[in-house]
């Protein structure tokens, strides 16, 4: 079996499984770039034949390229998807992918949107011709921390305003109930009543474009880079993940707990919310502030003093 066949096999499989278009589109592109490597090089392109050192070299050749950290790491994970999957499925007697070394990504801080920053946009938001529309985009990407498809995959009937929520269907297929706050669900009411016009009625997504026809996922990123440029705000603190990061700091930060952010959010683990949620610095200083022993011991021997 090739490397063309295993990953026609992979993509079958993910297809049956109900993964969306994009996670197939994703591994795909893997695929199309681990053969191109190893095409390259002379390999045989026989699956049963790839190496750990095939595979190093490979990632070698992304990080030479310029690749980010990031997609180089996204490469690593498709391949050790397709890899583990074919030895689990019997095609192929080993995982090449066991000994390979997971690129280091650098612990950055995660850039967001502040709450000054979100104002300024919406400000600008509702100067447009589509004022209706992107208000009630922006304050539904910031009161519910929806990831890009998701926002872009929601239908009308998804929105339940009368019962103060949104049906989500997010990674995998998997359905989660997201609550609306009072603006998100006035602007999504104005939006729907009276500014939502569809081509034609089939038409069912609930965020449209100006010809009626559903506003993609590159439209909407799009349309964010377009107000953040619009009032001088760096494109990354519009990017909807900068959105999805405010909402989950900002949750925490009103008195929410991070176990009904894991539901909303839509994480599989605790962990994946915990590590999406690190503190920021003026979170750490007001914590500190707070729970500081040094200062607390300070007062606890001030009070004895007085007393």
């Amino acid at each position: 079996m090739n490397l063309t066949e295993l990953w026609d096999r992979h993509a079958r499989h993910l297809k049956l499984r109900k993964r969306s278009a994009y996670t197939v589109t994703y591994y795909a592109a893997t695929g199309r770039a681990l053969t191109a490597y190893l095409q390259s090089e002379g390999h045989t392109l026989a699956a049963a034949e790839v190496s750990v050192s095939d595979l190093r070299g490979f990632m070698e050749h992304l990080t030479c390229r310029g690749l980010s950290e990031g997609g180089i790491d996204a490469h690593f994970r498709a391949l050790r998807g397709v890899f583990a999957w074919a030895v689990a499925d019997e095609l192929l007697d080993r995982d090449p992918t066991k000994r390979l070394e997971r690129p280091r990504k650098p612990q950055k801080l995660m850039v967001t949107l502040s709450p000054d920053e979100y104002r300024l946009l919406l400000a600008e938001a509702r100067k447009g011709h589509q004022k209706g529309r992107d208000t009630a985009l922006l304050v539904t990407l910031f009161d519910t921390g929806l990831r890009l498809a998701e926002v872009a995959g929601l239908q009308v009937l998804d929105v339940r305003l009368t019962e103060g929520h949104i049906r989500v269907v997010g990674k995998g297929n998997k359905e989660r109930i997201v609550p609306l706050g009072l603006r998100s669900t006035e602007a999504l009411d104005r939006y729907i009543r009276k500014v939502r016009k569809p081509r034609h009625p089939s038409i069912t997504h609930l965020f449209l474009g100006r010809g009626g026809e559903p506003l993609t996922r590159s439209g909407v990123s799009q349309l964010l880079a377009d107000l953040a440029a619009a009032v001088n705000i760096p494109r990354a603190h519009a990017a909807p993940h900068a959105f999805r990061r405010a909402f989950a700091v900002n949750y925490l930060r009103n008195g929410g707990d991070v176990f009904s952010l894991q539901h909303v959010l839509g994480h599989t683990s605790l962990e994946m919310t915990r590590r999406y949620v690190n503190l920021l610095p003026e979170d750490l200083k007001a914590a500190h502030v707070r729970v500081s022993p040094a200062d607390r011991a300070g007062l606890r021997g001030a009070e004895r003093e007085r007393r």
